[in-house]
């Protein structure tokens, strides 16, 4: 007669289907009695070996069902919850015949030999694989840990592209593959720091690319810019800048005339034919690449000429741009000579005459070898903000300015400037947070309308050449320019008749663009220090007539 006793809670708790909770007993954990199963110590001693089973299976599997013990645990449950979930199965977390043979055919489906299973993976092992695999840019859904379908498809398919046998299983030996894979791989390329990309624009945009702005920041137009440059050139077509195109495009900038007679102009106003009559030369740069050359050649061939890739005289009086020299002489006339508008370098000490500035606002003095001012913005201020606010108000709604309300030390010297002009200008000052200066030609009565040349200190590239008007103020181009305290800047700005600027420091080109914003004469020559401690120690003015 068997004894309800101790049988009578465990058959309670097995019938509500509530036996993981573990209040069984330790039958469940230990062999099954050694009296004949029979009643609840069978179902006790099935249970206990459907359990096992599906530990075993899961954990080769990759999902963490604890100790192969039969015991109905918290991590057996939630490896059991795991496995429905990624198969699509109804999710109670409990263990049962169905479920085992689910688990069996999963294994099987997955093994590389028949009747071998596969070897057992420790979910550490599944995500290092998962993360290699996600690295090499193969799809494993979320990376938990565990051998998912996904990760299985991630592996047949780095397997099979591999030439590996596609057997959808981890192991060391992959783990050990995947790692040499990535090691090998080809890197991608270092991203160019903002001066190699605002020099690859501005090379770019003197040859006539669509490029609005030298930024120094990657766009659409730059990258589509590069595309073209480098399919004109018959090499690999990225779209990417880099410091070996930079130099590539320098290099051609100076390189020698390979045609003897002709300038660079007349080289590119070759292209600009070319391109008119079908033929596809590229950009008119003035540059003779691979892509120039083919067409000079095609053409050369389609008008009985020896296709060479020669501007030679008869080439360049077919295309109607030369005579029957051998030399083709420069048609553009000689620019007229400066002429100096402005010029002072304050060795007399005295910056009220000979010239006279005149001063707007703030405090100058010659002091240091030069024009010096000192301007804290009202921002560093605190004591002055609220003044500064309300002198704002009162300035907009009533035009009225309040006494001592100054923003910025503001000096100027009235004299026209023609749209061509060279500005040489001898700089120092500090690159504290708050340093900020603007000079330039301006136009009207705006001191600050026109072509401007500001340094912030708290810009990335602090070096900004501005153009500013009636609608509103538009960077062109900007630069880095490191700022010792006490050292002198040598800075020079020329424009051309094409609107071409540069701006050199001590001869090292900072900025080179073309804008042609403002074509007009300018009325005077301004300085502007909005803040920091600056002094102007020389300046000169010209223009051409």
């Amino acid at each position: 007669m068997l004894d309800f006793r101790n049988s009578l809670p465990r058959t309670a708790i097995l019938l509500s289907g509530s036996l993981i909770l573990g209040l069984a007993g330790p039958a469940l954990s230990q062999s099954p009695p050694a009296a004949s199963p029979t009643g609840t110590n069978l179902q006790i001693a099935q249970l206990s070996t459907t359990v096992r089973e599906v530990q075993r299976e899961l954990n080769r599997l990759g999902y963490d069902a604890g100790p192969v013990d039969g015991w109905m645990g918290a991590r057996t449950r939630a490896a059991i919850q795991d496995y429905q979930r990624d198969h699509g199965l109804l999710v109670d977390g409990q263990p049962s015949a169905s479920l085992l043979s689910h688990v069996r055919d999963t294994a099987r489906s997955g093994r590389s030999e028949p009747g071998r299973a596969p070897p057992e993976s420790s979910s550490r092992q599944i995500a290092e694989i998962q993360d290699a695999l996600h690295a090499l840019g193969y799809d494993v859904g979320h990376r938990p840990g565990r051998l998912t379908d996904e990760t299985r498809a991630a592996i047949r398919s780095y397997e099979s592209d591999h030439g590996l046998l596609a057997s959808g299983q981890p192991s060391a030996e992959l783990l050990r593959h995947l790692r040499r894979s990535i090691e090998t791989a080809p890197r991608a390329p270092a991203e160019a720091d903002p001066d190699t990309i605002a020099g690859i624009q501005g090379e770019l945009r003197l040859r006539g690319y669509p490029i609005p702005r030298v930024t120094g920041q990657m766009d659409a137009p730059s990258r589509q810019a590069i595309r073209e440059y480098q399919q004109g050139q018959g090499v690999a077509v990225t779209g990417e800048p880099s410091a070996t195109l930079l130099a590539e495009l320098r290099a051609a900038s100076s390189e020698p005339v390979p045609t003897a007679g002709l300038t660079r102009e007349q080289r590119a106003t070759v292209q600009r034919t070319l391109n008119a009559r079908g033929y596809e030369a590229g950009p008119p740069d003035g540059v003779l690449g691979p892509r120039s050359l083919s067409a000079i050649r095609t053409f050369q061939a389609d008008n009985d000429i020896a296709p060479s890739g020669e501007l030679t005289s008869r080439t360049m009086a077919l295309l109607g741009l030369g005579t029957t020299d051998a030399t083709v002489e420069p048609s553009a006339v000689e620019s007229s000579p400066y002429r100096v508008r402005i010029r002072d370098n304050f060795a007399d000490g005295d910056y009220t005459q000979d010239p006279a500035w005149r001063i707007v606002s703030g405090r100058f003095e010659v002091r240091g070898g030069g024009l010096n001012s000192t301007m804290v913005p009202p921002s560093e201020r605190t004591e002055d903000m609220g003044r500064q606010i309300l002198g704002d108000i009162l300035q907009r709604q009533l035009g009225i300015t309040l006494d001592g309300q100054e923003t910025a030390a503001v000096a100027y010297l009235p004299t026209r400037i023609g749209p061509e002009f060279r500005i040489s200008t001898a700089i120092s000052g500090s690159a504290e947070a708050h340093s900020h200066i603007d000079l330039g030609p301006y136009r009207g009565d705006q001191l600050n309308h026109g072509y401007r040349l500001v340094y912030r200190a708290s810009q990335t590239r602090p070096l900004q050449l501005v153009v500013v008007n009636e609608s509103g103020s538009s960077v062109i181009a900007s630069a880095s320019l490191p700022l010792a305290r006490g050292e002198h800047h040598r800075l020079v700005w020329a424009r051309d008749s094409e609107g071409r600027m540069t701006i050199t420091r001590n001869d090292e080109i900072l900025i080179d663009v073309i804008d042609s914003t403002s074509n007009d004469r300018f009325d005077g020559f301004s300085l502007i220090n909005a803040g920091g401690s600056w002094t102007l120690h020389e300046v000169t003015v010209e223009d051409r007539g």
